[in-house]
């Protein structure tokens, strides 16, 4: 097994909550995190899943006398299958607060259902797991880059840490994480017919059991349908007017569908970032699929060859970056949010990163040279967000970190996640 960055973070939050809830799509580890936490010295939990038939009849036909009988500390896997369980379990905690009782994994995110009338406040913390980043699949250390563009006096020290040799192919091994994903199974498969096999299967038991287990679908062709089209919309705005018309679904059905795909962690909604913080929640957001494997399945695309045939290898390569800046924000401490910046003439910059008043604007780039149009966007948001913005990175296909301005650099994809393969 490959220790997950976030094996230390869980084991943290059970020295100091009485539950620990691990969420994340199916397949990206859960049960094998969960599983390696058990320590005959330090923590010595037993463990069932819900997943076992016997277990889930008598979770769901007695949540209270099953929760009572069970001994803690214990794991309690796929918990969104008897949500009901819940409630019993606030109970008992109420009755003793003693640290580390529960640890719960769901394939849902179980604290958004209509279903779960409990949402365990104050009781519980509360981590994502993703599939592999690039450094955790290669067994590097954690990147400090967050802490190191927030800390950094001046752009002079940062290129100076930042300053390490990077190999010139390794855009080759990056396209090769963007067909095949994070995904623990598929990336340990050595034959990309079985990984192909794979996420086949995947797709049918996500459809047929985790979705209709959550929540009934009226038309389960239909919302097949959308997933494959919401591959193809990755790295886009997501204008739920114009997917309504294009699909053919009704607006209301089609917002019900997209807020499944979010809870249920196959794709990732990014907001637009505004002062006002209303304006945020009323503004589109841009749709990202949380694995570039599975978004390559579903377009068809086998190949890189194949995302430039369909043009959406720049999309892609953006979705990959979302995907990885997503899974490093979850290990580098509380106080990170993502966001990008759009103007009303389309002016974009694909991510600002923001740690309490201050933020990092990146514009992420696949092609090895930097021009000025593609800078251009970062001065116009540099003159929008004034003081607040406090450095500008192009993250690009290069192989040196640039200066490009007292408060800008371009920064080649490797360095900037911590790989040196």
């Amino acid at each position: 097994m490959k220790r997950r960055y976030l094996q230390t973070i869980v084991e943290e939050s059970l020295k100091h909550f009485p539950a620990v809830l691990l969420t994340g799509a199916r397949q990206v580890g859960k049960s094998t995190l969960a599983q390696a936490l058990i320590n005959k010295k330090t923590w010595n939990a037993g463990y069932i899943t819900f997943d076992d038939r016997a277990a889930l009849d008598a979770a769901i036909r007695d949540p209270d006398g099953f929760i009572k009988a069970m001994p803690t500390p214990v794991i309690i896997d796929e918990v969104q299958r008897a949500p009901d369980v819940l409630l019993p379990i606030k109970r008992a905690i109420d009755r003793n607060r003693k640290s580390g009782q529960y640890l719960l994994t769901g394939s849902a995110n179980i604290l958004t259902l209509s279903s779960v009338s409990e949402t365990l406040a104050g009781r519980v913390a509360v981590h994502n797991l993703y599939p592999f980043s690039w450094p955790e699949m290669l067994d590097l250390p954690v990147p400090t880059i967050l802490k190191d563009l927030f800390d950094a006096r001046e752009v002079k020290d940062l290129i100076k840490k930042l300053f390490v040799p990077v190999k010139s192919d390794y855009r080759k091994k990056i396209e090769k994480r963007i067909l095949i994903g994070g995904y623990p199974p598929a990336v340990l498969m050595d034959s990309d017919h079985a990984r192909r096999e794979w996420f086949s299967s995947y797709r049918q038991t996500y459809l047929e059991r985790d979705l209709l287990n959550i929540r009934a679908i009226e038309n389960l062709p239909d919302f097949n349908r959308l997933l494959g089209l919401a591959a193809f919309r990755t790295g886009r705005l997501l204008n739920l007017s114009d997917f309504s018309r294009e699909t053919g679904l009704p607006f209301t059905t089609l917002r019900r569908y997209m807020n499944l795909l979010e809870v249920t962690y196959q794709v990732s909604l990014l907001r637009p970032y505004f002062a006002n913080i209303g304006k945020r929640l009323v503004k589109m957001p841009k749709l990202y699929f949380s694995d570039t494997g599975m978004a390559c399945h579903l377009t068809g695309a086998d190949s890189i060859s194949s995302l430039d045939a369909q043009g959406n290898m720049g999309a892609m390569a953006e979705t990959w970056v979302a995907a990885e800046l997503l899974k490093l924000l979850t290990v580098s401490g509380h106080g990170f949010q993502l966001y990008f910046w759009r103007t009303q003439a389309g002016q974009e910059v694909d991510f600002l990163i923001e740690r309490g008043r201050e933020i990092v604007a990146v514009e992420v780039k696949w092609g090895q040279r930097i021009e000025e149009r593609d800078i251009a966007n970062l001065k116009r948001c540099s003159q929008d967000l004034k003081s607040r913005l406090r450095l500008s990175v192009i993250l690009y296909g290069g192989t040196e970190v640039i200066p490009l301005g007292p408060a800008m650099l371009a920064v080649p994809f490797p360095v900037f996640f911590g790989v040196r393969e």
